[in-house]
């Protein structure tokens, strides 16, 4: 990123006096004091001078929280090819789902412009992986991504095109992974307080295909979130509603349905799978998958309930999966009493686990399986409930186990000589996201307002009377102090009047506003607090420091 000087005089798009309201939304905000601009494609902006500047500071200090903690910054492409992608087998996936943007070269080869880069990282460390010694590896990238989202919305939240600050990490064993998966969450998490960002929570969250395992949320609470998380009122316990244990609250006449699954294993064969459950709750594929170790769940197809189970869908019960990998929730594992619906016998009520009329006696063991929803009783605490809360997600941090490293073949000599498949874990910050994350949580009244080291620049110069020679002179004189000691640095040289120019300091956010002007004596200035607005006046040396 450069730091050379901003000045307003030559700044593009020009800066038009009164074109911007401090009371506007905060992506009309920004665009009008010329941060971004939009296009004519819906989700897609363009980095103005001032955006891209902001842009390119959050993007340094994520790679400086990656670097400082050992890992080696690269660039992969985001044109990628068919091959790779089915190499991992998400082509026809992600094509189902509609994310993926596709193209074809003029020889035929069919291409994608990545959403992710699980496939371009694994392929490029199996080319230069051969043994157990060459791991760890961790690897950041910061590059644009590309998802063909159906209705983009937010702004820059959830865009077609936005900036990923990854890392990918592969390691010898499981035990390793999650070693790199804590290095991938401190390294987050100091990013993310670099760049200002306060109130930073991680909560468990449902990774969906990406993952393997446990995910990773780094989120804050904002009514602009697109994410609904649950928090509980008592101890604050939060998360996704996928992954949170949590207790349903009694029912004096409860139901006992099951679903049937169709659950993926590691070796790519699917086995059905039964989950018996209250019929007002749902069942969490993620809770599902975590239980079995499936790759991926899905509902069975219900054409094939009857040849499986003998039973439509809606009618079976747990003694009609008995030769079928059954599980019991929490929610009816430990019933007295109960309904459940049985076919052309309809509803057969007062039924229990010890055995009635017809029915052998089961033991079942509870396992979490269903979803969190509003109002069910805390899973952390005894006394607590949850309740819904939007919150932004800045960061994600997830276990890949050997999702991708199996089928693309990549793999190292252990110290024994056999050939082993290596335990891969990634994480992303959003750093569009986090712009305007940062304009929308730190704003206030009058403008934005950005932390050191963030914005656009960290000293504002607001020259008064910039067309007096001896003001330009001066100016000049203070711009060469000023950047030759590390200050990044935006003059406003217009030909404006002093309150214009104070209007638009505020505007723009720059945390620190220096006042030159003609009736100042000697080397003092006068200093202006962005986020406290508090004046004094110091001498010009002493401002770097007055910036950390």
């Amino acid at each position: 990123m450069s730091d050379t000087p901003l000045y307003a005089s030559r700044l593009w798009p020009p800066v038009r006096r009164r074109a911007a309201d401090a009371t506007s939304p905060t992506m009309d905000l920004l665009e009008s004091l010329g941060y971004i601009a939009k296009t004519d494609a819906t989700g897609v902006f363009t980095l103005l001078p001032l955006g891209l500047r902001v842009h390119d500071r959050l993007t340094r200090i994520a790679r400086t929280a990656f670097e400082e903690r050992g890992a080696n910054t690269v660039a992969f492409p985001t044109l990628q090819s068919r091959t790779l992608w089915e190499q991992s087998g998400r082509w026809d996936v992600y094509q189902s789902e509609g994310a993926l943007l596709t193209a074809t070269s003029r020889s035929g080869d069919q291409m994608c412009l990545a959403p992710t880069s699980e496939e371009i990282a694994a392929a490029t460390v199996r080319e230069h992986l051969r043994s157990h010694r060459d791991l760890p590896v961790r690897l950041f990238l910061s590059t644009s991504k590309y998802r063909d989202e159906i209705a983009p919305r937010g702004g820059l939240m959830r865009g077609r095109e936005f900036t990923m600050a990854d890392a990918y990490t592969f390691d010898t064993t499981p035990e390793g992974m999650r070693t790199s998966i804590n290095f991938l969450n401190d390294a987050c998490h100091a990013a993310l307080l670099g760049m200002g960002l306060t109130g930073v929570f991680q909560a468990a969250a449902d990774g969906g295909s990406i993952s393997a395992g446990p995910t990773t949320e780094h989120l804050v609470l904002g009514d602009t979130g697109q994410s609904t998380i649950l928090v509980c009122d008592h101890c604050g316990h939060r998360g996704a509603d996928a992954i949170l244990r949590a207790r349903p609250v009694p029912l004096s006449d409860p139901v006992v349905n099951v679903i049937a699954f169709a659950l993926t294993t590691h070796d790519g064969s699917t086995i059905p799978a039964a989950v018996a459950i209250r019929s007002d709750l749902q069942v969490s594929p993620r809770k599902l998958a975590a239980a079995t170790g499936a790759t991926r769940v899905d509902l069975l197809d219900a054409a094939q309930l009857p040849e499986l189970f003998g039973k439509e869908a809606g009618t079976l019960t747990p003694w009609d999966c008995t030769g079928t990998t059954t599980l019991f929730d929490t929610s009816v594992a430990h019933l007295d009493n109960f309904d459940i619906s049985d076919g052309s016998i309809g509803l057969r009520s007062n039924v229990d686990w010890s055995g009635t009329a017809g029915l052998e006696a089961l033991s079942p063991t509870g396992t979490d399986l269903h979803r969190a929803v509003q109002s069910m009783g805390c899973g952390h605490c005894d006394d607590g409930h949850y309740r819904e809360a939007r919150a932004i997600e800045l960061a994600h941090v997830f276990e890949l186990g050997t999702q991708y490293t199996a089928p693309m073949n990549v793999s190292f000599t252990d110290e024994h000589g056999a050939a082993r498949t290596p335990y891969m874990a990634c994480s992303g910050i959003g750093i569009t996201r986090c712009l305007q994350t940062l304009a929308d949580l730190q704003r206030d009244k009058e403008g934005l307002r950005w932390k050191a080291g963030t914005g656009p620049a960290d000293l504002h110069i607001a020259v008064l009377r910039s067309d007096q020679p001896t003001m330009r002179e001066r100016t000049d004189q203070a711009v060469r102090h000023l950047h030759d000691r590390g200050a990044a640095l935006f003059v406003d040289d217009r030909p404006e009047p002093a309150g214009e120019k104070f209007r638009y300091a505020k505007l723009l956010g720059v945390p620190n506003t220096l006042v030159l002007s003609p009736q100042q004596e000697g080397d003092e200035v006068e200093f202006i607090d962005r986020w406290t607005s508090r004046a004094h006046r110091m001498p010009i040396s002493q401002i770097p420091d007055a910036l950390t």
